[in-house]
């Protein structure tokens, strides 16, 4: 993972948009292809294009921390030769919002241009989603409801709003994520996670102990369950197993510190639900581009 975002700071910002702009309409004329008819069964496709937006939507949460309005300020004023046919603001918003399930289409036919199918290991863990203060979080509006307030246990704080919950390949690219209320258990969302997924080591941290679902996952989906064991429990792994698993554990730490410190996955500035999934799969789509730039 070291210097896999350096591109953002040390290349010119035209080149880095441009290559996006190239790997997104790729990827979208691929589900084109596979989906063998267009998107829009009325009307013309837009002078805009969706791969447009989605690029758009990718400057916002790389170069301006999520910013909409500077972000599309910024594109205006000095790279409109990129973008002759920008539409408005609002209209971008409600462009982006219908597109979430084609940026997360993309960015899992990019990530299978990378994924060893070979290679069973995968790290899971969660963040937190701040998408209020603890205290306030009763009067969100985006979302609603007790099992949004939740603890950070390894922050010792408590957060409101939702986790975000991703496998990683030992090389650190994203391979499954789902968003989930914040006070859910890591162990009661991995089921769910893993659900399209066999013949996996999956090695996690103390939250995912849990012998039931180790027994379950084993023998549904042929998955090994590997979580770093608790002081107290009667199982535990060997002194050197459990140094290997802590060792390589830290590389899924080190993808939710880059999603947070880089590209801001941790406060997402969407004012409803939908908008906070739409700026939480783009980081995670920039994440993946990260890998076709280095």
């Amino acid at each position: 993972m070291n210097g896999l975002t350096d591109y953002i700071t040390e290349r010119p910002w035209v080149d880095t948009i441009t290559a996006w702009y190239v790997h997104i309409d790729d990827a979208y004329q691929r589900l084109l292809a596979k989906r063998g008819r267009p998107l829009r069964t009325n009307g013309p496709e837009p002078s805009f294009s969706d791969s447009e937006v989605i690029t758009l939507s990718l400057i916002s949460e790389t170069f301006f921390q999520g910013h909409e309005d500077v972000a599309y300020a910024f594109v205006a004023q000095y790279h409109r030769d990129l973008f002759p046919k920008l539409i408005d603001l609002d209209r971008f918003n409600v462009r982006r919002r219908e597109l979430i399930a084609v940026i997360e289409a993309i960015r899992r036919d990019l990530r299978d241009q990378k994924l060893d199918r070979t290679d069973r290991v995968r790290l899971v863990d969660s963040a937190p989603i701040a998408l209020m203060t603890y205290s306030r979080g009763a009067r969100c509006q985006s979302v609603i409801g007790s099992e949004y307030f939740g603890v950070v246990t390894s922050k010792k704080s408590k957060v409101f709003g939702l986790r975000l919950h991703a496998t990683v390949t030992v090389d650190q690219l994203i391979d499954e994520w789902l968003l989930a209320p914040a006070s859910i258990p890591d162990g009661k969302v991995l089921e769910t996670l893993v659900l399209d997924c066999r013949d996996l080591d999956i090695i996690g941290d103390k939250g995912y102990v849990d012998a039931d679902l180790e027994d379950w996952l084993w023998q549904q989906r042929g998955i090994h369950l590997l979580p770093l064991r608790r002081d107290n429990p009667k199982k535990q792994w060997p002194d050197d197993i459990r140094r290997i698993l802590g060792r390589i554990r830290h590389r899924v730490e080190t993808v939710f510190s880059t999603l947070t410190t880089v590209f801001n996955v941790e406060r997402p500035r969407g004012r409803t639900l939908a908008g906070h999934v739409v700026r939480i799969a783009t980081c995670i789509l920039a994440h993946t581009l990260s890998f076709f730039m280095v």
